[in-house]
């Protein structure tokens, strides 16, 4: 991956060394100016409120199991052979169950966390257009695409401005 990278920011060095018109480059780091909208920290805490939502259905499921599996281990020799069966049934597919469960939860988990983070990005990317077109800047990438930056190049600040529509109007 790195080298991908790598080799298409030199390619795009190459591509605009060759051009003579001149290319305004700036930098942003996205990620500071996502937790800088006043939204995020509630967004995340409904993320983290169905997050523990589905952490506690999945242990009262594990209780469960090994509730029904103590219970099983300590009775089971004196079950008659069909009772033994149904029992040891019941907890392999509960065991299922709960497998199932907790890879269906990382799924909802994600899903959840791009539902509720979508419409501050796309704030965010707004905003980073708008500053680039604000200023002439022809490319803006991402901070940590670098190894080292110059600051005279961060819109890190302007952007957070724009996002939180701090000294100016913000086209939502």
């Amino acid at each position: 991956m790195k080298v991908k990278l790598f080799i298409f920011i030199s390619a795009f060095l190459f591509v605009l060394s060759a051009n003579a018109q001149v290319q305004k480059f700036a930098y942003v780091n996205s990620d500071s100016v996502l937790r800088s909208i006043p939204a995020y920290k509630v967004q995340m805490k409904t993320y983290e409120s169905y997050v523990k939502q589905l952490q506690t259905q999945l242990k009262t499921k594990q209780t469960t199991l090994q509730q029904k599996f103590g219970e099983y281990q300590q009775n089971g020799k004196d079950w008659v052979p069909n009772v033994r069966e149904q029992k040891e049934k019941e907890l392999t597919e509960l065991d299922i169950e709960i497998k199932t469960f907790a890879q269906t939860s990382q799924v909802n988990m994600q899903k959840k966390q791009q539902e509720l983070m979508e419409p501050l990005l796309v704030k965010v990317q707004g905003a980073i257009e708008s500053i680039a077109k604000e200023e002439s800047i022809n490319f803006v990438l991402p901070e940590q695409t670098f190894l080292f930056t110059n600051t005279q190049y961060d819109i890190t600040g302007k952007v957070i401005a724009k996002v939180n529509n701090v000294g100016g109007s913000n086209n939502e």
